[in-house]
């Protein structure tokens, strides 16, 4: 018995492995490769049979694109051609639908994109014969009739509303000849996705296939603009090494150097950037270098959000309850973040303005203010708009660049408003250099300032009552926006956010509360405590500090609850107030900060924010502000794979993004900030004026009951020839006399 079932399982075994052998060898011969089955593969079977029956009918079609020539009768031959090389299980042509993106994977989790493999589509070609080359194109498929059929979860799923909707497109990337016309593909790829899924995907009049949304390996052909900007870039490091080798000469055999010649020095720039000296100069607010540091970096981290959400995430979705969490109001409420920049941009505008009206006996150049506020600030701005209009669009490729690397097509009309900073009121919805708004509104400011500080010198407490009702009628404009245009309290929640920051975001005349709020301070500043500190009684202080910090918090975190699923939505009056009153609220809190800081009641806090590393640090802000945005896109939109959404891989992407800006920050104000500022020194300078001792800034001020001495901070900077721009935040460098900015 036992040797009848020992025959009987070697039998069994033999069939068993004869069976896997010819299975084997059906599943690796041409016709039934592993991957046979795909849309990939049956793509270029199918698009053949689509060819044979379009010559049959003479539907044939041929067209030139601005990228290069397409040819669809070639197209069919090529598709014929890799069709019949796959059956040879040749590798040349096993690329093509080797790159091919694949069906949905975590479609119910928000991923809605297949990228594929793009370089080596594009890369693709033939090992012998007429060349065939790779043609990647991300093409969109239409699942709106599949989504409405899937029954959905129970309420106790639901998620914040913001832009939650069922997904209307699957995107997926393709690899083609490049001899095929946009249109051809689309048409082939309808055909094919028609015969497996039906007519329900491919609808007549969507186009899966555009030309926007393809790319293939051809020659670079420079325009006129890209050869300007190589040469003006090469021109400019030419000037540095040319410069830093005079200076270095000069300095070596101890000769006299003339300022222009060393403008473009990096042996003469760098040290004003990273050298830091202790000064006791009651003219600088030494916390101010922390506040802007800090907030320059808060910009970068709350952008980073903006861009993290476009990135072709694995669990998109996650994004929607991470709305819902007490750390995403860091982003959401961080826009709190730049009422801190106009409120010491108004402080330093009027410190600066009344230092020269002092030095003046009251005279104001207002021209040459202009005049110098101009060409400090748009060289920088210049230089960005150049790269974008030129370089950029060699910075990257892939599907993501389809999506993000858009910027050169902003420019192309309002590049013109950016150099003269209205881009915020001229085209709102497609600013050159996107976070340029705040330029184009410290900018407006800047030239409607006299209006203000004049008064203020001449008629001193007087002139507070017009500014007050002026700063008061400011809020009420943006409460009436929000009530007639029916904005929500979360800018997430909104349906018209696109609108909500043209009419309550960008326009200066809802940001000049905050910057009036510190011109305010700067004047009671500067008049009444300038070279001496104001004593309080402890309490008082600790008092002081409370509310302050009660009130950011309030700011901050204060609404999260209205944004939790299980909270009624806030009324509309509800943000109308929270709005413009969070904004100066958060002002107030700031210049609370700054006068205790300035007048010894700031402690530890103090220490910090006036830490030397901060002011070294300060001078490359204004660089990084301008710069950061574009580091953001081209990084995000290079990627090739896919992404995970989480708080840490999000820190991650900000210090690869930070520190890209930062170094690129350097270069910029070491290749155009710092020599501007050279020059502009060498052709306009003047001696700067004498600094004022503690006791002549005691005797121009009032006195109050019992002043008390005036010592300096513990640590400054001498900002000569450079310092943190008073004018502006973030800051450029620039001289010592802040009224100069």
């Amino acid at each position: 018995m036992k040797d009848h079932f020992g025959v009987l399982a070697v039998a069994l075994l033999i069939a068993t492995v004869g069976a896997q052998d010819a299975s084997s060898n059906y599943l690796l011969s041409g016709h039934s490769s592993p991957m046979s089955s795909s849309l990939a593969h049956q793509f270029f079977n199918l698009a053949s049979q689509h060819a044979q029956l379009a010559n049959q009918t003479g539907t044939q079609m041929s067209r030139i694109s601005r990228e290069g020539p397409y040819d669809d009768d070639q197209c069919d031959r090529d598709i014929n051609r890799i069709r019949d090389a796959i059956d040879n299980l040749e590798e040349w042509a096993l690329e093509f639908p080797d790159t091919w993106g694949r069906m949905p994977m975590g479609l119910f989790w928000g991923h809605t994109i297949s990228m594929g493999q793009y370089e080596e589509c594009v890369a693709a070609s033939t090992t012998y014969g007429d060349e065939i080359r790779g043609q990647y194109c991300l093409a969109r498929l239409n699942i709106t009739t599949f989504y409405d059929s899937v029954k959905k979860r129970g309420e106790e799923f639901t998620r914040i509303s913001y832009k939650q909707t069922d997904p209307e497109f699957f995107e997926l990337g393709i690899c083609i000849p490049s001899t095929c016309s946009p249109q051809k593909s689309d048409k082939l790829l309808k055909y094919v996705v028609s015969h497996f899924y039906g007519q329900d995907v491919t609808q007549s009049t969507f186009e899966m296939v555009t030309e926007t949304r393809c790319k293939y390996d051809a020659p670079i052909e420079l325009r006129g603009i890209d050869i300007f900007a190589i040469i003006f870039f090469s021109t400019i490091v030419f000037f540095m090494v040319a410069s830093s080798v005079y200076d270095y000469i000069q300095t070596r055999n101890k000769a006299p150097k003339k300022p222009l010649l060393v403008a473009f020095s990096v042996l003469t720039n760098a040290p004003k950037i990273f050298t830091v000296k202790k000064v006791n100069n009651p003219n600088v607010i030494h916390c101010l270098n922390g506040l802007r540091c800090f907030s320059m970096m808060w910009v970068v981290f709350g952008h980073g959000y903006m861009t993290i959400y476009d990135l072709p995430h694995i669990n998109r979705n996650a994004f929607y309850t991470w709305l819902e969490t007490p750390y995403s109001m860091l982003v959401q409420n961080g826009s709190l973040c730049v009422d801190t920049f106009f409120f010491m941009s108004g402080l330093l505008m009027c410190w600066g303005a009344f230092r020269e009206l002092e030095r003046t006996k009251g005279k104001l150049n207002i021209p040459m203010m202009y005049f110098h506020r101009y060409i400090r600030l748009t060289p920088v701005v210049a230089v960005v708009v150049l790269y974008i209009m030129s370089l950029y669009k060699y910075s990257g490729a892939g599907p993501m660049w389809f999506k993000l690397g858009t910027q050169d097509k902003r420019c192309e009309d309002t590049w013109w408003a950016t150099l003269i900073y209205i881009q915020n009121y001229a085209f709102p919805y497609s600013i050159c250099i996107s976070q340029s708004w705040y330029l184009a509104v410290d900018t407006q400011l800047y030239f409607l300032s006299p209006l203000f500080l004049i008064p203020l010198w001449k008629w001193g407490k007087k002139a507070l009552v017009p500014i007050v009702i002026f700063l008061i009628i400011c809020l009420g404009g943006t409460f009436a926006t929000f009530m007639l245009n029916d904005f929500t309290l979360f800018r997430v929640q909104d349906d018209h956010v696109d609108l909500r920051q043209r009419l309550t975001y960008y326009p200066t005349h809802t940001r000049i509360p905050t910057w009036l709020i510190g011109v305010i301070f700067g004047y009671f500043l500067f008049t009444r405590n300038r070279g001496r500190q104001i004593p309080m009684t402890k309490p008082l202080v600790l008092t002081g500090w409370f509310v302050a910090c009660g009130t950011m918090l309030a700011c901050m975190w204060g609404p999260y609850w209205r944004i939790l699923p299980d909270t009624p939505d806030s009324p509309l009056i509800e943000g109308a107030f929270f709005e413009p009153l969070s904004r100066t609220s958060w002002a107030l809190a700031i210049g609370w900060i700054v006068w205790a800081c300035y007048n010894g009641h700031g402690g530890l806090v103090n220490d910090f924010l006036s830490w030397s590393f901060f002011t070294g640090f300060s001078r490359l802000t204004y660089c990084m502000y301008v710069i950061h945005r574009i580091v953001q896109l081209v990084n995000a939109a290079r990627l090739q794979t896919d992404t995970h959404f989480s708080n840490y891989d999000a820190i991650l992407r900000w210090w690869h993004d930070f520190g890209i800006t930062l170094t690129a920050s350097i270069f910029a104000t070491l290749a155009f900030e710092a020599p501007i500022l050279g020059i502009e020194k060498a052709i306009f300078g003047k001696p700067a004026p004498k600094k004022p001792t503690p006791g002549e800034l005691a005797k121009t001020a009032p006195v109050a009951d019992a002043p008390a001495p005036a010592p300096a901070p513990t640590s400054a900077t001498d900002p000569a020839p450079v310092e943190t721009k008073a004018e502006i935040t973030p800051t450029s460098s620039s001289e010592e006399n802040p009224s100069k900015a």
